[in-house]
């Protein structure tokens, strides 16, 4: 497969499971599109030339994804409207989106994950437009007065990029692309 072709079948697969994940929790039913969105991200990992690399990523992601929106909910940044989990732990479909995310970082999005600053500034300004969507979307509530929250999510969604670039850069060769199905 041609690096044309796999950014886009990359920008493609989460593009399909970031819409499965928020209308899924819009719809009520975040599960569901958690689960495709997992399903997306294992077929991911088990097609990538460098799998280890790769499931690094994901995990890296998870863990970062639990930090930051257990901060988030915490703080009363938003409130989420679908399989709200006890205390502030972030709901599945939420996790799901950050595991799937890690799958763009040396694929769709290496050239902005391969500079932390780059990262830094599109987390800054992806993650509260993100939020912004999803709300829009109908899968969380942004808490008034919106200027704190948005300020929270600015911070964290810098830093986590900033820091999942680092590792990206440290964790896992940099060879991309997806194996043929037919050699395995």
């Amino acid at each position: 497969m041609n690096a044309r072709a796999v950014y886009l079948v990359n920008y493609g697969a989460y593009q399909l499971g970031w819409l499965a994940a928020i209308l899924g929790a819009a719809a009520g039913v975040g599960t569901a599109g958690a689960s495709l969105a997992f399903a997306l991200t294992a077929g991911h990992v088990v097609l990538a030339r460098d799998r280890r690399g790769e499931a690094v990523l994901v995990l890296a992601a998870l863990a970062c994804g639990v930090v930051v929106e257990s901060w988030q909910i915490a703080s009363g940044t938003y409130r989420v409207l679908a399989d709200a989990a006890p205390g502030a732990w972030p709901p599945l479909w939420l996790l799901a989106l950050w595991a799937q995310f890690a799958t763009t970082f040396r694929f769709s999005l290496r050239h902005i994950m391969t500079n932390p600053r780059a990262a830094m500034l599109f987390g800054a300004l992806g993650g509260p437009i993100a939020f912004l969507a999803g709300e829009r979307l109908g899968a969380v509530v942004l808490q008034v007065p919106l200027g704190p929250g948005l300020a929270r999510l600015v911070a964290a969604w810098a830093l986590a990029l900033a820091a999942l670039a680092w590792g990206a850069r440290r964790l896992a060769a940099p060879a991309v692309g997806y194996r043929s199905i037919a050699r395995g």
